[in-house]
């Protein structure tokens, strides 16, 4: 017997959405590349480790493209935390670089994670975003962030300084 369900899919997401974009999306599983017009990137990050919680803090991602880098695309570099009374996955903003000739883009926290999150929150990773684009398509990528001597320690909360 026939199975037709892929292409009844097909033809009633075209006809819904009246795009090939839709239809792409919904039989094929279509990249990016393909739907928006756009060359596919990888992003990557790994485990960042710092000494101390308020030490400077280097982010870096690197972008490539067919393996290769991929030079003068923006970067936006996220700090991830848990605290009360955040959601889980709870992200800040902390900046964004371009990358550089060798793919790579590097931001550099000043006063590390303590300088950039909320007293009594906990660090637990940093994340990377490059925003889609006509040129190069979308892509991000999330790693860990730890603390102190060992690369399997955990940060403790951040403090609140007294002056």
């Amino acid at each position: 017997m026939l199975d037709l369900t892929h292409r009844l899919t097909g033809s009633v997401a075209l006809a819904a959405g009246g795009t090939v974009a839709v239809a792409c999306v919904v039989v094929a599983g279509c990249s990016r590349s393909l739907v928006y017009g756009c060359t596919d990137v990888a992003l990557s990050v790994q485990d960042t480790r710092v000494g101390r919680i308020t030490d400077d803090l280097l982010l870096t991602a690197r972008l490539t493209a067919h393996g290769k880098p991929v030079a003068g695309q923006q970067i936006n570099f996220w700090l991830y935390d848990k605290g009360p009374g955040q959601p889980a996955g709870a992200g800040v903003y902390v900046g964004t670089q371009p990358t550089r000739t060798d793919g790579v883009a590097r931001l550099t926290l000043v006063g590390g994670p303590a300088g950039q999150l909320l007293a009594g929150t906990t660090p637990t990773g940093f994340g990377a975003e490059k925003p889609q684009r006509k040129d190069y398509c979308g892509a991000s990528a999330k790693a860990r962030l730890l603390c102190g001597p060992t690369s399997s320690t955990a940060c403790p909360a951040v403090r609140m300084l007294v002056s």
